[in-house]
């Protein structure tokens, strides 16, 4: 009986020893494969992405996943057991094992065991920024400032009416003239993709020509914890970094957007954005994109606040179009032709108008399309000129439609280039310091960037302000207009923190806050 009994501890030990092992080989796989494929990200990045539905690469990233992360450190560690349970029985037959010897290895086992999960769980923490998403939470549990302290509902007229709802004016006029606004996020677009030096050519100069003249924003960054595509449109339209309202709660369908099963009809009601402000003042939003708009919540987002029609590769395979890339979407070359006529029909209507659009042939995992010729050693060096030259033709159009004279225009990158040792431009950005997003900005009356440096969250209420709408305090989410300068705004901004206050800030999680913002707005 007591043989028994200590044959079944011997063996729950040994198992609970491998699994550990596994645990820790399965950590350490999945760092290793995040690292190669995006490169550092963060916690709401994986959370909000990682999970569920489908992206560029399709059906690839998700095998690389499977057998990075569970076949082969699975793989290795039954082989590891196999082996050393061999090795273990035949020192036990020729009389190797004696107590003292045996007493030492299982020393070294328990070691081991400690060991390899906690260095998985290390280097899985270290590179999706579980320290810093750890600090968040402290310092909001030490009542520290957060991203509520600074964040306004944009008042957009002379006072804040119930019935008009935030920020609308109680007969619902506007004091200015409103101009047409059109914004063109450029997948993966970053200002150090023009330099020839460091890159087989230039490959931003297409746009670079057809916008000569239009002002930039020289440091255009994207905020701490961002750099994903959706968390650079919600950063953009809401002033807000885009988080879940709590990792733990029952939202668990937060976690996986848009994948099947998962599905939301709403997405951060209770904030007021870009889409929502524009609607109340009379203006017609369209958004145009290559891709699926199921895809992370973005039509859902889209339709939460403000956007009219929402036209997506649903709809481009349900038109028979056919430059399709099967595993994402409808080719930038078709995308800015539709947009053309899209642009003629908004400009012919009597309402002003917000055309959003969203480009993806420059996304990771390249693509050339037939219409795009590879002259260079890199694909997505050739793929990303070939998308600014169809920036450029639209642009182009722009300016001979007429359509330049009454509507502002900004392009600007959705995030930085993602680089990991698996991806495209790594060795010439995987060092790089100080990058920024690639930006140009048209307006009619003239537009002069009084601050240089900013990140994303700045720019919704810039991008009000050059769609003609007056805000008070030139302020919208967290943000501040680029157009103004420190001394015109009052105390109590994100301009009055420095460096490290502002990232602390934009880094802290907020849950009550957040909780709020995803709650249903009531009547």
């Amino acid at each position: 009986m007591a043989t028994r009994r200590s044959r079944l501890l011997r063996g729950a030990a040994v198992t609970g020893f491998w699994l550990l092992i596994l645990i820790g080989a399965v950590l350490l796989g999945a760092a290793l494969w995040v690292q190669r494929t995006f490169g550092a990200i963060s916690v709401d990045q994986l959370l909000m992405n990682l999970p569920g539905g489908e992206g560029a690469g399709g059906d690839e990233v998700v095998t690389s996943a499977v057998v990075s992360i569970l076949l082969i450190p699975t793989g290795v560690v039954l082989v590891l057991a196999l082996l050393t349970e061999r090795s273990r029985r035949v020192l036990r037959r020729s009389g190797g094992l004696r107590a003292r010897r045996s007493r030492a290895l299982r020393g070294i086992a328990a070691v081991v065991a400690v060991a390899v999960p906690i260095s998985g769980a290390v280097a899985f923490g270290s590179t999706i920024g579980v320290g810093a998403y750890v600090q968040s939470y402290a310092r909001e549990a030490a009542g520290e400032a957060t991203i509520a302290d600074y964040y306004v509902v944009p008042r957009h007229g002379v006072s804040a009416n119930a019935v008009g709802g935030p920020g609308m004016r109680a007969d619902g006029a506007s004091q200015t003239e409103h101009r047409n606004l059109i914004v063109i996020y450029l997948e993966s677009v970053e200002n150090a993709m023009a330099d020839d030096e460091l890159f087989e050519k230039n490959m931003l100069e297409p746009v670079e020509r057809a916008t000569e003249g239009w002002e930039s924003i020289p440091s255009l960054h994207t905020y701490d914890g961002g750099g994903w595509t959706m968390a650079g449109i919600v950063g953009t339209q809401c002033g807000i970094p885009l988080r879940t309202d709590n990792t733990f709660n029952d939202n668990f369908d937060l976690n996986k957007l848009g994948s099947e099963g998962y599905e939301i009809t709403s997405y951060l009601p209770g904030a007021t954005c870009l889409g929502d402000v524009l609607a109340r003042e009379g203006y017609r939003n369209v958004f145009m994109g290559g891709a699926d708009a199921n895809f992370a919540g973005k039509g859902s987002f889209l339709s939460t606040h403000g956007y009219d029609e929402i036209h997506d590769l649903q709809e481009w395979r349900a038109a028979g179009e056919t430059e399709i890339r099967e595993d994402w979407g409808l080719s930038d070359r078709r995308l800015f032709e539709l947009a053309r006529e899209q642009v003629v029909r908004l400009h012919e209507q009597q309402q002003p108008f917000n055309l959003t659009m969203l480009t993806l042939d420059t996304h990771e995992y390249p693509y050339l399309y037939d219409s795009c010729v590879q002259d260079t050693e890199a694909p997505l060096t050739s793929i990303t000129f070939c998308s600014m030259e169809q920036v450029a033709g639209f642009v182009d159009a722009l300016g001979e439609l007429g359509i330049l004279e009454d509507t502002s225009v900004v392009l600007m990158g959705d995030h930085r280039k993602q680089v990991a040792e698996g991806s495209s431009f790594w060795n010439e950005l995987g060092a790089r310091e100080d990058r920024s997003l690639f930006t140009r900005v048209w307006s009619p009356d003239g537009a002069r960037f009084e601050r240089g440096r900013l990140d994303q969250l700045s720019m919704y209420p810039t991008l009000l302000e050059l769609a003609g709408i007056e805000l008070e305090d030139h302020r919208a989410g967290a943000g501040v207009s680029a157009l103004v300068g420190a001394r015109d705004v009052p105390e109590g901004t994100i301009l009055d923190l420095d460096a490290g206050e502002y990232s602390a800030v934009v880094q802290s999680r907020a849950a009550g806050f957040y909780r709020e913002l995803w709650s249903e707005r009531t009547p």
